[in-house]
């Protein structure tokens, strides 16, 4: 008998901790509306290297693209750079318009615009950043939302 009494004790004392355990609150949690910002608080936020993770929507709205080793750089001169496989792929300035967006509420917004090397146009809306996501989507009907995270 008593065992069984040592035996509920520590149970009792093992689930009051596991209980306890958890009481922080996760306070690094942020969700910062981007695309209906001025310029320079969009320009601040996504300043420095992120990496590409996936892109998700486009024709077919579940279609998840990932990727590896892609980079994008926003430097303070209002510049881009794309890397892959840290081979430098891009390296232009960003132009940027304000205008109607896609999926800004009927705002508009900030539309950043660029040609990659073989002159094609890149238009985007800067939309969020989730958690450290930064979201970025095409500025049309059928975009594709791209997911970056912070890289050093």
């Amino acid at each position: 008998m008593k065992d069984v009494s040592f035996l509920q004790k520590f149970c009792l004392l093992l689930i009051t901790c596991a209980c306890f355990s958890n009481c922080k609150k996760n306070n690094s949690r942020q969700n910062i509306i981007l695309y209906n910002k001025p310029l320079p608080f969009i320009q601040s936020h996504i300043q420095g290297k992120w990496e590409l993770l996936y892109g998700k929507g486009g024709t077919a709205a579940n279609t998840v693209q990932y990727f590896n080793n892609f980079f994008w750089e926003f430097t303070k001169n209002n510049k881009i750079t794309e890397y892959d496989n840290l081979t430098k792929i891009l390296d232009t300035t960003l132009n940027w318009t304000y205008d109607l967006g896609t999926f800004t509420n009927a705002d508009s917004t900030f539309i950043m615009k660029f040609y990659d090397p073989y002159g094609y146009p890149n238009v985007y809306v800067v939309d969020r950043i989730f958690n450290d996501t930064l979201i970025l989507h095409d500025n049309s009907s059928d975009c594709v939302f791209y997911h970056f995270i912070k890289s050093n």
